[in-house]
């Protein structure tokens, strides 16, 4: 204690600064050439405990919830797999379904061409030029030149004979059987023209049947039905021309035995008044 009392009497009163000023020198060079250990804030151990610990979270987290997720696919994949094997395998079996198309061009094979055939039969037997002309008409399955057909018929069948020609109940019914046989004449052509819209739409149907998609049947019956409809609704119009043509020859039949009735009863009238 003596000698720092002495020391920093010496300081104060400026005796011995030269040698302060050694020792701080001294103390300096000592603290540059070896300089005293910094203590880190963080060490290297605790950050990689520290990136450890966050990569452990991220695992344990991220990697339940990936897994909950490829259990999730994997579930639905496997409803998805279930469902399309019910639409194929049940609902509509693949292997049927090529085996109904393979039907259905069978079938069109067999039988286009001889429907084909027998619609283009040549049944037609006129020989002169006018009911030549006439049976063409008939035939050509349009409803598109009854105006041509009427003319035709009138010439091949010839007109209504005059008035002063032929007995009024005579005239009146032979007009009237020329106007049944041309309304008959007239249905027939338009059941051809029918026929061949028939035949059109089947072969359509046809077609379409051949490469259709499943679940698209139902559209194909729809149109057939349709179309069967169709072609019903012109057999029931026939149907009626038929009826209107028998009721004429019914008709007609009655019609000249009235008139053979008239006929005896004028003769006995004739009879009596060269009697007298």
């Amino acid at each position: 204690m003596q000698h720092l009392k002495r020391f920093f009497a010496s300081f104060l009163t400026g005796k011995g600064r030269s040698g302060i000023a050694v020792f701080l020198a001294m103390a300096l060079a000592v603290g540059l050439v070896g300089p005293p250990p910094v203590t880190a804030q963080i060490g290297a151990i605790a950050v990689i405990s520290a990136a450890a610990a966050v990569v452990g979270i991220i695992t344990i987290t991220v990697g339940a919830l990936l897994g909950t997720s490829n259990g999730l696919l994997s579930d639905i994949n496997g409803f998805f797999q279930a469902l399309v094997n019910l639409w194929q395998k049940v609902v509509y079996p693949i292997a049927l379904i090529n085996q109904a198309r393979l039907m259905v061009t069978q079938l069109v094979a067999r039988f286009r061409g001889l429907v084909a055939a027998i619609d283009k039969v040549n049944v037609r037997s006129a020989t002169l030029p006018n009911p030549t002309a006439l049976e063409g008409i008939m035939r050509n399955g349009s409803v598109a030149d009854f105006g041509q057909f009427d003319l035709a018929f009138r010439t091949t069948f010839q007109p209504l004979p005059p008035a002063a020609n032929i007995n009024p109940g005579d005239r009146q019914r032979v007009d009237m059987s020329d106007a049944l046989a041309m309304d008959t004449m007239k249905a027939l052509k338009a059941s051809d023209q029918v026929v061949q819209q028939t035949l059109q739409a089947s072969q359509i149907i046809e077609d379409e049947a051949a490469q259709a998609a499943p679940g698209s049947a139902a559209f194909l019956t729809g149109a057939g039905l349709v179309a069967a409809v169709e072609n019903q609704a012109t057999m029931q119009r026939m149907l009626a021309a038929e009826l209107r043509q028998e009721a004429a020859i019914l008709a007609h039949t009655n019609a000249i035995r009235k008139r053979q009735a008239d006929m005896a009863g004028q003769f006995r009238q004739d009879t009596k008044t060269l009697f007298r």
